[in-house]
């Protein structure tokens, strides 16, 4: 073969070679093409987001309305608290009680148990001056919507009955006692939401201490 032509070959398969590595380098640089979503791989996709909201709503819902419930507990809690504190404080016999079947309670001492206004919730003015032992405005005493009283348990006092006869006439409940020496009455409530849900509010006379139960489902009646 003449050497011109072998010359020629050596240059074609040279220039080859070097195309070869430029579209080799141009394919690792380009980036790679995303396929799309097909319709039934996205309708296979909201199917599932639908499946998981069902299972996930009913519990969420659930974790709310139980919380809530244990939110009244505390309320119930903080006011037996407030009144007992109000007691050791001012040396009055201070009591709470409730409304069946209702959301109010009330934290009043044992000389304003008597009084007709007594039997209404005064609406709170947050503009009012509050002196230091002034502390029973300074809470909410209305258990969370949704929330109510069901049945209580309370002990009977004879300081009460001395004072005012028979006790849980009218609209509000028998009153829970907060005497000046910490102790108050033995007293047990129920709280209830919607769903059917309890919880129970438990106070302890001698140490005047409270203890809010696990939530469950008891009987209201």
């Amino acid at each position: 073969m003449p050497p011109g032509k072998i010359d020629y070959l050596i240059w074609y398969d040279r220039q080859s070679y070097y195309r070869h590595i430029r579209l080799m380098s141009h394919e690792a640089i380009r980036p790679p093409r995303r396929r799309g979503l097909t319709l039934v791989e996205i309708c296979l996709v909201l199917a599932l987001l639908v499946v998981i909201a069902s299972f996930a709503i009913p519990l969420l819902g659930g974790a709310v309305e139980r919380r809530s419930l244990m939110s009244g507990a505390g309320l119930l809690q903080a006011g037996w608290t407030r009144a007992r504190l109000a007691a050791m404080q001012s040396g009055q016999t201070y009591v709470v009680r409730y409304e069946p079947k209702g959301s109010r309670f009330q934290v009043l001492s044992l000389d304003q148990l008597a009084l007709p206004e007594s039997q209404e919730l005064p609406q709170e003015d947050p503009d009012a001056e509050h002196s230091t032992y002034d502390i029973l405005r300074l809470f909410k005493t209305r258990l969370p919507d949704g929330v109510i009283f069901g049945r209580a348990d309370v002990a009977n006092s004879n300081q009460l009955t001395a004072t005012m006869g028979s006790a849980g006439d009218g609209p509000w409940s028998a009153p829970i006692m907060f005497r000046p020496d910490g102790t108050t009455s033995d007293a047990s409530v129920l709280l209830v939401n919607e769903p059917g849900q309890t919880v129970r509010v438990t106070l302890r006379g001698l140490t005047g201490t409270s203890i809010a139960g696990e939530v469950g489902k008891e009987n209201v009646q």
